[in-house]
């Protein structure tokens, strides 16, 4: 008996000093993530000014769904933000800080699921490699893009979910509230962004192939709260004659003639940049980055072959076919969607980085998983092992040493935003003008600045471009306004631009003003209509 008692006392141990160790591990990754934060003087970009308008409005009274523009992008960050907004004030900060947390939220899940699908061990060195994670992750994961954290940590809850669900050592209870867990997570998921398909296809047959008791106990259960975590999604779509479904289903135009370009871009573009950074950012060295890839995707290997070898328990066999089917699945799927056909834009920015982000719920668990599975195999494979980690952890460390925060947190779309808006700011509010035309790199960002003081809008981008409009409200207040300013950003030094040209032409009476190096504004002395200016006002670069 007294044996027992000492077993029991020294598991407890063990578990809580694992649990603690993650936890620390977590605020370690969050600690990391400030410094980058507070370097980069909290920069944030467009598109993230825009979820910022979005939660101002939601304080003044509306209650929207999505977020304006996009049907199928759930506004679940949006009210998140809201408390935030009205205890501590919108700025810049309390934009970033829900994205931020999510992120602390990652590498916790992310040891949770290593421990879940293989021990201790692997739980620890996961959440490490999540903490000190490659600078891509990084950046990308505390973007206030809308979806992008709160899908890695609700995919990553649906998988941790799933694990308690096919556990045969699990008390049928634990089973059950499991089953219910992911039945919400996966709906309000579902509501959030159609990308948990990542995550929902493995969920499923692994469920279906593992889980079956659980599921005829409780699937009606795990039904209701799927129902209960995405009706936002169905009461818009009832209203809305389905736009949800008609926008995501419709629209299909990657084109099997150009797949194997695609997958040209996944090899030599995204899995790059994935386990490094943009290559603009110049981080590391090309043998530098092929070494992670090998060990980052040795550790995906790892989880398939790990799927049915290896020694580890079981009990835990089921959790590893889980994370080998999401490693499989998600670049199939990927190349398969509608969110591919953005990897051939002709303009060779970043445009699917942020929809294959997901693939980061396992790539540090399979190189944890790899290291400690290299020193299990032969014991003579420990100094390799323990190279491979190290080696990892350093390069990460590396590229956040090199790099230049301010450029990483600038939009991949729109790389020329000014670092500060305040003299733009302060020149329009001296000559009382509050609607202004400019690109939309800067429209959202100056709107949030002002707290919609003043309202600005790309007349191109909308009009000419047919460009996605958040706010239509806005366009139209301009329209209508006495006095209108036209907003530019430049080149420090340029001069005469097609911007100033298409002015001159117009005969329209006006002022060029530059209020900083790169940033010129024209106020014209009477009515004038944009689309005289044409191409004048569209994209320089």
């Amino acid at each position: 008996m007294a044996s027992a008692r000492h077993v029991t006392r020294r598991g407890l141990f063990h578990l809580d000093r694992t649990t603690g160790l993650i936890i620390l591990l977590a605020l370690l990754g969050l600690g990391l993530r400030l410094i980058l934060l507070v370097d980069a003087g909290w920069r944030y970009d467009y598109d993230e000014g825009m979820v910022g308008l979005h939660v101002l409005r939601i304080l003044r009274g509306a209650r929207p769904v999505f977020h304006p523009g996009q049907p199928y992008l759930g506004a679940l960050e949006s009210y998140l933000i809201a408390p935030v907004f009205a205890v501590f004030g919108a700025n810049a900060i309390t934009l970033k800080l829900v994205p931020w947390l999510l992120s602390g939220a990652y590498v916790g899940i992310s040891g949770w699921l290593g421990w879940r699908a293989f021990d201790r061990q692997v739980a620890v060195l996961s959440a490490l490699l999540a903490a000190l994670a490659p600078v891509y992750l990084l950046i990308t994961g505390m973007k206030t893009w809308g979806a992008t954290a709160e899908t890695l940590v609700l995919g990553g809850l649906m998988l941790v979910a799933t694990s308690y669900v096919i556990d045969r050592t699990q008390p049928e209870h634990v089973q059950n509230r499991a089953l219910i867990a992911l039945g919400f997570l996966g709906g309000v998921a579902f509501w959030v962004s159609w990308l948990i398909t990542f995550y929902a296809v493995p969920v499923v047959i692994v469920v279906l192939w593992a889980g079956r008791k659980p599921l005829r106990r409780r699937w009606w259960m795990a039904g209701l709260a799927f129902v209960a975590g995405n009706c936002p999604l169905w009461l818009y779509n009832v209203q809305h004659d389905f736009a949800t479904f008609r926008h995501l289903l419709g629209d299909q135009d990657n084109g099997s003639g150009s797949i194997w370009d695609v997958l040209h871009h996944l090899n030599t573009d995204l899995a790059p940049r994935l386990v490094s950074g943009d290559p603009d950012w110049r981080l590391l060295s090309w043998p530098a980055i092929w070494w992670l890839q090998i060990v980052y995707q040795g550790g995906l290997v790892s989880l398939v072959i790990w799927a049915r070898r290896g020694r580890w328990a079981a009990a835990t066999r089921p959790a590893r076919v889980l994370l080998a089917l999401f490693a499989c699945g998600l670049p199939c799927i990927y190349l398969l969607s509608d969110y591919s056909r953005y990897a051939l834009n002709e303009f060779g920015f970043d445009a699917t980085g942020r929809y294959v982000l997901m693939i980061h719920s396992v790539l540090p668990i399979g190189a944890a998983a790899l290291c400690v599975g290299l020193i299990r195999w032969r014991r003579g494979l420990r100094l390799l092992a323990a190279a491979m980690l190290t080696s990892v952890i350093g390069l990460n460390l590396l590229g956040v040493v090199r790099m230049n925060p301010t450029q990483a947190f600038v939009s991949p779309y729109y790389t020329r935003q000014p670092a500060t808006l305040e003299p733009l700011i302060d020149f329009l509010d001296e000559q009382g003008i509050r609607h202004v035309w400019t690109d939309v790199g800067i429209a959202h960002v100056l709107m949030f600045e002002t707290g919609e003081r003043i309202l600005a809008a790309d007349w191109y981008d909308i009009y000419g471009a047919k460009g996605v409009v958040r706010f239509w409200d806005v366009p139209h207040a301009i329209q209508k306004a006495g006095q209108v300013a036209f907003v530019e950003v430049i080149l420090p030094g340029q001069t005469n631009t097609p911007f100033e040209q298409a002015f001159q032409r117009s005969g329209v009476p006006h002022a060029v003003v530059r209020v900083t190096p790169d940033i010129l504004v024209i106020v014209p002395f009477g009515p004038i209509d944009p689309a005289v200016l044409g191409d004048g006002i569209g994209y320089q670069f």
